[in-house]
């Protein structure tokens, strides 16, 4: 029952696509898709997140491991929850991905459902010593802050959506560049998610401080895994051929 979307992460400075979110959607029993602001909830209640998130990575791999390009390498990324920060057991689930580390580099986003559990460091560096690096998501809302930020040794940020999908002049997309500043002075890689617009990602690529990755809308939905190896075409393919070739396989996110 479980279906995988894949949205491309792309790498600003270079517009290659080296990287994708793997998100999670239900088929019910009457062949609608189901998406997560109507499940997740119900997985948390009966303690099965781990459970959960183990089916999606075994899905994810099995897919990435038939449809990824030859010799195309692969950062893949994964929403992962606080409760769950378990070196040993977060092992098990990926192995799928870190027993082939020539393909697939694993990321694990730790969402803001809850907050950072005390023996995040520990695990954190565990992950590490595996290969398995990890980010704080929606960096800028729910129980993210400096703090946290400064006191774990994640690999990454990801910057909440909110801001770059506000509108021009609000005080949502003027904070944007404040927000960009603050991360790139913590050294970690970042990600600006909800780029929706050409506009916004010139705004980015213009900034002073280095943006390493977006994803969004205006470089594409999330794709089902047809759809997705489709928009892995090499350059000099442009963003646009890209979406246009990957335009039948559109899972609405």
């Amino acid at each position: 029952s479980i279906v995988c979307a894949y949205q491309p992460v792309m790498e600003l400075e270079t517009g290659e696509i080296n990287g994708c979110e793997v998100l999670a959607r239900w088929r019910d029993i009457d062949d609608r898709i189901v998406f997560p602001d109507r499940f997740i909830d119900i997985v948390e209640r009966h303690g099965m997140t781990l459970r959960f998130t183990e089916l999606v990575a075994k899905r994810a791999c099995a897919e990435l491991s038939e449809h990824l390009p030859p010799g195309k390498r692969l950062q893949v990324n994964f929403n992962i929850f606080p409760c769950d920060l378990d070196g040993a057991k977060l092992a098990r689930v990926f192995s799928g991905f870190t027993s082939q580390p020539d393909r697939f580099d694993v990321v694990l986003e730790i969402i803001e459902s809850d907050e950072i559990p005390p023996n995040a460091q520990r695990e954190i560096e565990a992950l590490r010593r595996l290969g398995i690096k990890t980010y704080i998501d929606d960096f800028g809302t729910g129980y993210s802050n400096m703090q946290n930020l400064a006191a774990l040794s994640v690999d990454g940020v990801k910057l909440d959506r909110a801001f770059a999908m506000a509108p021009d002049n609000s005080m949502m997309a003027q904070m944007l560049r404040h927000a960009v500043e603050m991360i790139q002075a913590t050294g970690r890689v970042m990600v600006v998610e909800g780029v929706e617009t050409a506009e916004r990602l010139m705004l980015l690529r213009k900034m002073q401080a280095r943006v390493d990755f977006v994803q969004g809308y205006f470089i594409s939905r999330p794709l089902d895994i047809r759809g997705f190896a489709a928009f892995l075409a090499p350059r000099p393919v442009s963003l646009s051929a890209r979406r246009k070739k990957a335009g039948l396989g559109i899972v609405a996110a």
